[in-house]
């Protein structure tokens, strides 16, 4: 990831780091809450941080883990749970279907207005980005030239793609890749769960993948990721916590700072850390997160 998209966007919905250690029991002791993650390693790591932080505070924490940003947000919606970590993104083109090209100040002002019409409290977003991507074999890059996602739609019907099931409909997906970019993969795709995309460049079954800037296997594996010639597709990507409304006025008083403290201590750099630690060493996300906040001495 580029030091541009690892940056606090100014103007933004990037959050403000609050000084001082979290403080433990209180007023929280004994209040329940349920979280969700999204089904891949940053939204479980991020989820946890969550839990850790809170648990430390006296709450009584439930994880649950969701398939999708649509799944989640009727969940939270409807009170299934109580909290989910979102993206900025995801919430402005594929829950609110808003078109893509505002400035992260007018989605942030956006989401914030329309998530409040839909019962649902928005708090601080992390100062990273975590963008769409396309990464691909150095063995595709070299046989068909790739450098490009432009370069991409010259043979990707030569190339097989692997992806989520959501990617293939969400407008900031492979949709957006076929308007943008006329990339048509023409069916050769290896659609699999959002945690697995990788699993087939693994077993040498597909030649690029849908990644995001955080992803550690990209690496590890040597995989090359395609510039955004246009820069259509990347898009600003912090995560922020979604709460239904309801809970949020029932709960104590400190939620949100507990919440806006762990947000603010994450940055691109510790992500890409955090999710190595998970994503190839295989620790556990609770472990991992609970380790982390220790050392920011947040629990």
């Amino acid at each position: 990831m580029t030091q541009r998209r690892r940056m606090i966007f100014a103007g933004g919905i990037a959050s403000v780091l609050l000084a001082g250690t979290l403080a433990s029991g209180g007023a929280a002791a004994g209040t329940s809450i349920t979280i969700a993650d999204k089904g891949f390693s940053e939204s479980a790591l991020i989820t946890q941080l969550y839990a850790k932080a809170l648990a430390a505070n006296g709450f009584n924490v439930t994880v649950k883990s969701l398939g999708s940003s649509a799944i989640a947000d009727a969940a939270v919606r409807k009170g299934d749970i109580d909290l989910y970590p979102e993206y900025t993104e995801t919430a402005y083109v594929t829950i609110l279907k808003r078109k893509r090209g505002a400035s992260p100040a007018k989605v942030a002002a956006a989401i914030k207005a329309a998530y409040a019409k839909r019962g649902l409290t928005t708090f601080a977003a992390a100062p990273f980005n975590n963008d769409n991507e396309v990464a691909c074999t150095q063995a595709a890059v070299k046989k068909y030239k790739l450098t490009t996602l432009s370069s991409l739609a010259k043979v990707a019907d030569k190339i097989t793609y692997s992806a989520n099931p959501e990617h293939l409909t969400r407008a900031d997906g492979l949709p957006l890749l076929a308007t943008a970019y006329g990339i048509d993969f023409k069916g050769r795709l290896k659609v699999v769960d959002i945690s697995l995309r990788y699993r087939p460049i693994q077993q040498k079954k597909a030649d690029c993948v849908y990644a995001f800037g955080t992803d550690p296997l990209k690496k590890k594996l040597g995989l090359v990721t395609l510039r955004d010639d246009k820069n259509l597709f990347n898009g600003y990507y912090q995560s922020f916590p979604v709460a239904n409304s309801a809970y949020v006025a029932s709960a104590p008083a400190n939620l949100g700072a507990i919440l806006n403290k762990v947000t603010a201590s994450l940055t691109g750099n510790d992500a890409i850390d955090l999710l190595t630690k998970i994503d190839i060493d295989k620790e556990d996300p609770a472990d991992v997160a609970s380790a982390f906040l220790k050392s920011k001495g947040l629990i």
